[in-house]
């Protein structure tokens, strides 16, 4: 909201929330098109090309307005801008996102880390690329997923493990850490919805 494009509020003052799906399901791709480096590959991001990314941007919606709800927003809270109020189906909740969804510009893992067997992965442990020699990729285009936050701080990790494999040093030990990898999208706590809240909302309008 920036007081021009919707009407300025009676007070002239809002404030908004800014949502970031982290987990995407959706994949998109990247093609050569031609065997001249000199030109682009083609690539297609391929955004909210699953139903599970439709649902957690819903899910994501309301709960915001239920964190909006409580009584501690009463001296603050006016008017819901946008979406609006009376956005409230799932349908209304679509249109209002195919308008004003954006990328963040963090696209990873077009050349996916894993086992030799795997027929998705491009580069081993080490970063090297399978099927050549003297060919690494040292950057977020190796992650197998997507990490659940900005891509910065886990591609400096990405990029000092594999100057350390470069260099010939040992790997640190493994940290004892629940892994994340086995779920299709990520640990997710099942208590979440609890867990990070103090007490329950003294205003309970999400429900699933």
């Amino acid at each position: 909201y920036d007081g021009v494009t919707t009407a300025p509020t009676k007070t002239g003052h809002s404030f908004q929330l800014h949502l970031g799906h982290n987990r995407s399901m959706s994949r998109g791709e990247i093609k050569a098109v031609s065997t001249d480096m000199a030109i682009a590959p083609k690539l297609r991001f391929n955004y909210m090309s699953r139903d599970e990314d439709w649902e957690d941007w819903r899910t994501a919606l309301r709960l915001t307005r239920e964190i909006i709800d409580q009584p501690c927003f009463d001296g603050v809270r006016g008017d819901e801008i946008a979406p609006g109020v009376a956005a409230q189906t799932d349908e209304e909740l679509d249109e209002y996102l195919k308008e004003h969804l954006e990328s963040a510009y963090h696209p990873c893992g077009t050349c996916k880390m894993g086992a030799e067997d795997d027929p998705m992965a491009v580069v081993g442990p080490d970063g090297a690329v399978y099927g050549t020699d003297g060919l690494r990729v040292v950057d977020a285009s190796i992650f197998p997923s997507i990490t659940n936050g900005n891509l910065n701080a886990p591609t400096i990790m990405t990029a000092e493990k594999m100057a350390d494999a470069i260099l010939g040093l040992p790997p640190l030990p493994p940290s004892d850490v629940p892994a994340a990898n086995n779920a299709p999208r990520g640990w997710v706590d099942p208590s979440w919805r609890e867990n990070q809240r103090e007490y329950a909302p003294m205003v309970p309008t999400y429900t699933k």
